[in-house]
């Protein structure tokens, strides 16, 4: 009876969610106002939710209380309670290869099939590996840090007195830093002195310090302007590249360059200069120039779904026309700001070809920039997000 009453329950949420703002947020307003559930309870409801989004748009699978089972199935490797009460031949399976999970649902559903989680397939960046992208929403991502420089030791030996299980995933030779991942969700506050120790960080975030290195006269502080700072990760990569750097940050929102005073207060990054701005706007873009220019721009944020697999299910393809004129309309007002044998480095979280390699042409013609480096991190190899970096040169 109980886990019959949370099916129905778990039905009801998706019955009333419209897609309106992220899942997270408006469960938590949703428990909020139906607080008759205990916590154990509401986080399993939750997790039905999710993984009911997680199989995106594919079809063959129905009425919706099969689809929060197959989710339930497919995305876990730990037996669950409520699986083992409606379909126990698959709670014992559940810790079997991902493939072979998949073809125990379609001896169920044989119309089922995972290309169909993510149909947008004409519209992906090249290098995207279609399939593997769309089973990597059926794999719950890790939580990734990037240590600190000289604070390599301090964490190796914090980490090795914790109970809590970890995977190195980086070093210095490969990722410029060390990297290590948790499951989703791990305590690291009780771990670690974050961002004093380490930046909680995507892996590929981190990988895309790759392209933002450059040849300067060490005599010569750098001047560089993360554009769309965020809550200041990349900011704080620039710090640890550049020690000494003259830094600039800027966002659209102000409550979030407020999270990223406080974060910088964490990381012992004193000297930077902040500044809230719509960089689409021609009057909000600052009159100095600078030798390096990050522009981690606003976009669908398709390479970070299998976080928030909600935005699978209610995507409009219509909105990367919208993200990409606004791309262009920023990218058009900050380049101006670059200086002659300056850097910039364009990034999205995106895997579509419209917010990638097209927009490399257009900072190349529109621009007059010259193209350095371009790269796809294929997160979904390595549970993490996909991102797209590109550098340019200013002649």
């Amino acid at each position: 009876m109980k886990f019959d009453n949370l099916l129905r329950y778990a039905l009801r949420i998706i019955a009333a969610y419209a897609g309106e703002k992220p899942l997270h947020i408006w469960l938590k307003d949703f428990f909020r106002a139906n607080p008759q559930m205990g916590s154990s309870d509401r986080k399993l409801a939750g997790e039905m939710v999710y993984c009911f989004y997680r199989l995106g748009h594919s079809a063959g699978i129905s009425p919706e209380s099969d689809r929060i089972l197959t989710g339930l199935f497919l995305s876990n490797d730990a037996p669950v309670e409520l699986l083992a009460y409606f379909r126990p031949e698959w709670n014992e399976a559940i810790a079997i290869p991902l493939e072979e999970k998949l073809n125990r649902v379609r001896e169920k559903f044989p119309d089922f099939s995972p290309a169909e989680i993510f149909p947008w397939r004409d519209l992906l960046s090249l290098s995207i590996d279609h399939s593997a992208f769309c089973s990597s929403f059926l794999i719950k991502p890790d939580l990734f840090i990037r240590v600190r420089p000289g604070r390599e030791k301090q964490v190796q030996k914090k980490l090795s007195n914790t109970q809590t299980a970890f995977r190195h995933c980086g070093n210095g030779d490969q990722f410029n830093f060390e990297a290590y991942s948790f499951a989703n969700g791990t305590r690291l506050e009780q771990i670690l002195e974050l961002n004093r120790d380490a930046v909680i960080q995507d892996l590929s975030s981190q990988k895309t310090g790759t392209l933002m290195k450059m040849v300067m006269d060490p005599e010569k502080k750098i001047l560089a302007w993360d554009c769309c700072a965020g809550s200041g990760g990349k900011a704080i990569l620039l710090a640890d590249l550049y020690p000494g750097l003259n830094l600039t940050v800027s966002d659209i929102r102000k409550s979030i360059l407020e999270n990223l005073r406080l974060r910088f207060v964490e990381a012992g990054i004193s000297r930077y200069h902040a500044f809230h701005a719509d960089l689409a706007l021609e009057n909000d873009i600052p009159k100095e120039s600078f030798h390096l220019i990050v522009a981690d721009l606003p976009c669908t944020g398709s390479g970070t779904w299998s976080r928030t697999p909600e935005s699978v299910f209610f995507f409009d393809p219509r909105g990367i026309e919208r993200h990409r004129d606004r791309q262009q309309k920023i990218l058009s007002n900050i380049i101006p700001c670059l200086r002659p044998g300056g850097l910039l480095v364009y990034v999205t979280c995106s895997v579509f070809a419209m917010e990638n390699e097209e927009m490399v042409k257009f900072i190349e013609v529109a621009g007059g920039l010259k193209p350095v480096r371009q790269e796809m991190f294929e997160g979904y190899r390595d549970r993490a997000d996909s991102m797209f970096a590109a550098s340019f040169q200013k002649e």
